[in-house]
């Protein structure tokens, strides 16, 4: 949507721009308007707002709607701002109070809350004894994903060895990929929005018969098929950043599962890093 407007933008008449630039402020409301509301908040007349839509590509207005929450559902930020003060749909819109510090420490709870209420026991200990009993663990995220990958190979790099990052520093993805097999294990996460090499990634794994644990969010769409072994967290928070709370608390409950599962071996190998810890001096 907002690519569309500025490549036409300079072909647009003056109520066309004055329309679009109450889109460009914040393209992911158009999905909760109507045409007659738009062009309202616009102060143009709803012609204005049909033939806008059509010189963008659309349709139908409703199709531009449609866009528009398919860009919010995806997860882009800028289709998660709210309205500056004083615009969108007037002071009733402009004059929300902002949520507290509060509210989102609490919404942040609920995300946990949710994203447990929907993982199954059974298949995080499945996941878990996978990654305990794997030749090799390979771990692999990018954007937002990358640190949570990251999270996850310190965590599991305290109780197994041959925790290894997927993608290193001015490596390609096949270049590690030629050495994985089906006796690895691979950890891929997955969080909105997923570049087209993160999908490619999880179909040539699934072709190559490497089991795979798949941590995604919520509530974008996943690309069939999806990983008989994967975990939807609760990302979605009162700000137009996603939370990766409980994305971190997966990781954390497998890592609590594979210490139970690798037993006294476990055990042995903290037990050996924080001797390791005393003689290097490093903490």
């Amino acid at each position: 949507m907002t690519v569309r407007i500025r490549g036409r933008y300079a072909e647009l008449s003056r109520t066309e721009r004055q329309l679009a630039d109450v889109i460009l402020a914040c393209p992911g409301e158009l999905s909760g308007y109507s045409a007659t509301e738009l062009a309202q908040s616009a102060g143009v007349s709803k012609m204005t707002v049909s033939r806008l839509v059509r010189r963008l590509g659309f349709a139908s207005f409703e199709e531009a709607r449609l866009a528009s929450r398919r860009g919010t559902e995806w997860g882009s930020p800028l289709y998660l701002l709210a309205q500056p003060a004083g615009a969108g749909r007037g002071a009733e819109a402009g004059d929300a109070a902002a949520p507290s510090v509060e509210a989102h420490f609490q919404r942040s709870a609920e995300a946990i809350a949710a994203t447990a209420r929907r993982i199954d026991p059974a298949a995080l200990e499945q996941a878990a004894r996978l990654l305990a009993e794997a030749r090799r663990v390979w771990v692999c995220g990018a954007r937002n994903s990358v640190f949570l990958a990251g999270y996850a190979r310190w965590q599991f790099i305290q109780v197994r060895p041959g925790v290894h990052q997927m993608v290193g520093a001015g490596e390609t993805l096949a270049e590690t990929l030629a050495d994985l097999g089906t006796e690895d294990a691979l950890l891929l996460v997955g969080i909105r929005r997923r570049p087209p090499a993160i999908v490619r990634l999880l179909q040539a794994a699934r072709q190559r018969g490497i089991p795979t644990v798949l941590i995604a969010d919520s509530h974008s769409p996943l690309e069939e098929p999806v990983p008989p072994l994967t975990f939807r967290c609760e990302t979605r928070s009162l700000a137009p950043l996603d939370t990766h709370v409980a994305v971190m608390a997966v990781i954390h409950a497998l890592a609590a599962e594979l210490i139970r599962l690798t037993g006294a071996a476990g055990r042995g190998r903290i037990q050996e890093i924080e001797g390791l810890h005393e003689t290097l001096g490093e903490l």
